[in-house]
């Protein structure tokens, strides 16, 4: 993996790395603007963009039209994307520039190949599995296709921060897990984490996995969820992922990559728009028929249950005889502690942080399969007992689904199997006093029925 950028310590729109990426995406950041109006009146970074102005302006003619136009009627309704896009564009108020930390100027192949995958990547990037089809949500995608005619298109920039260099080694270090013991058919794994990790994790995968992503909203520089940084993660390593799927056989299990800050909390502040959305995962039909019968849900930061959308989802899952294990990008870490990335010669990042506990990973997630040979079977540290012991527990969520009954079903008329409601408190979504339009999410879940 490359590692590009860097900082001169100025306000700097193509490079900055402060040895983070952002944890947290606050919708009314003073410093953000400020920074932001700076870049703008760059003069290298306008240049910049008019060179890629220039790039796509010759190489647009050469795309084909069956790679610019995607069906998305058989992909799922995207009703909550086509509220969210509307809002956004009627929106005046408030305006706000577009922000990329850690933005770097080519891919993770050292190329420009990104400009020309730009407008084609819904199509790109969707699953070659036609089983995977129907869970695959591009509505984040479909924003850069030509026909859209979004003003992130012109600005948009590849972004390579710390974080998704330590997320994509910590994906090939799970991969090397799943090696050990044959890489597995009858697996498949939930990456939830914030987008740009998640979708790091999930090109380290794709070596083996096949990536079904689910980015279900449309991006805006008052978002409430950065989706914005996700898009520019994926267009770095968009060229992996193209590049894997042409070599990676069919069928293959799924890696469903999903962004955590879906569920981001909501600022009631004047501009800050609101473009948080809901997940739902096959049923336990559609994962037998695709031959997985254990997931791997594995999180950003350590956590010990699932999101809230998920959690019926999981324990129906559960009761329907799925195995769902629980597992965290951030329990691989490197013996020595040293968290920096990118330079070669790195240690490698280990599950449990040793090799004794690396070790032990299929002692502790699948303990019904004999030890791996020359490891006895010990204890997993306190620290990582909540996760190694983790089984899906229904609990109340606010996305105001009872949890589900045990040994209950989903299905037509059940109320599992019904679309998620509104959020309660939450729907519709509003602006502080003044501000505008905020709120698609509760408005489209309404009007969808519950």
């Amino acid at each position: 993996m490359n590692k590009n950028g860097g900082s001169d310590g100025r306000v700097h729109c193509r490079y900055r790395d402060d040895g983070h990426g952002p944890q947290e995406h606050e919708a009314n950041s003073v410093a953000w603007w400020r920074e932001a109006a700076a870049c703008a009146l760059d003069p290298v970074y306008r240049m910049a963009l008019l060179r890629r102005f220039s790039f796509l302006g010759l190489g647009l003619g050469t795309l084909g039209c069956s790679e610019l136009v995607w069906l998305s009627s058989a992909h799922g309704d995207q009703d909550l994307g086509t509220t969210q896009q509307s809002e956004a564009e009627d929106e005046g108020e408030f305006p706000r520039p577009w922000y990329f930390p850690g933005a770097v100027e080519t891919d993770v192949r050292g190329s420009d190949r990104w400009t020309a995958l730009m407008p084609q990547l819904a199509a790109r990037l969707a699953p070659a599995h036609d089983l995977l089809l129907p869970f695959y949500r591009p509505t984040l995608f479909q924003t850069l296709m030509v026909e859209q005619g979004s003003d992130l298109r012109g600005v948009i920039t590849p972004i390579n921060w710390p974080d998704m260099c330590r997320a994509y080694s910590r994906g090939h270090s799970l991969l090397s897990l799943f090696a050990r013991r044959g890489l597995p058919l009858d697996a498949a794994i939930i990456i939830d984490a914030p987008g740009p990790e998640a979708v790091a994790a999930g090109a380290a995968l794709a070596e083996w996995f096949e990536p079904v992503f689910i980015f279900d909203n449309w991006p805006h520089a008052r978002g409430v969820v950065p989706s914005h940084l996700t898009l520019a993660a994926t267009l770095y390593f968009a060229p992996l992922l193209v590049d894997l799927k042409s070599t990676r056989p069919v069928p293959r299990p799924p890696v469903f990559i999903l962004d955590s800050n879906r569920l981001a909390a909501y600022i009631d502040a004047p501009g800050a728009f609101d473009n948080r959305y809901m997940v739902e995962l096959p049923d336990a039909q559609a994962f037998e028929r695709l031959g997985i019968r254990h997931l791997f849900y594995l999180t950003g930061r350590a956590r010990e249950t699932e999101l809230d959308d998920l959690n019926g989802d999981f324990v129906t899952l559960a009761n329907s005889g799925i195995d769902i294990r629980l597992l965290a990008l951030d329990d691989f870490r490197r013996a020595d502690g040293e968290q920096a990335c990118g330079a070669e010669g790195d240690q490698p990042f280990l599950f449990g942080g040793d090799e004794e506990t690396d070790q032990q990973f299929w002692n502790w997630y699948a303990p019904l399969s004999p030890p791996i040979s020359g490891s006895s079977p010990i204890p997993p540290p306190p620290w990582m007992w909540p996760r190694t012991h983790y089984r899906p527990t229904g609990r109340p969520t606010f996305v105001g689904r009872p949890p589900p009954v045990p040994g209950g079903r989903t299905g037509p008329g059940s109320a599992q199997g019904a679309p998620h409601p509104p959020w309660g408190p939450f729907a519709p979504h509003y602006g502080g006093s003044g501000g505008g339009r905020s709120g698609s999410l509760g408005r489209s879940h309404a009007s969808s029925g519950s």
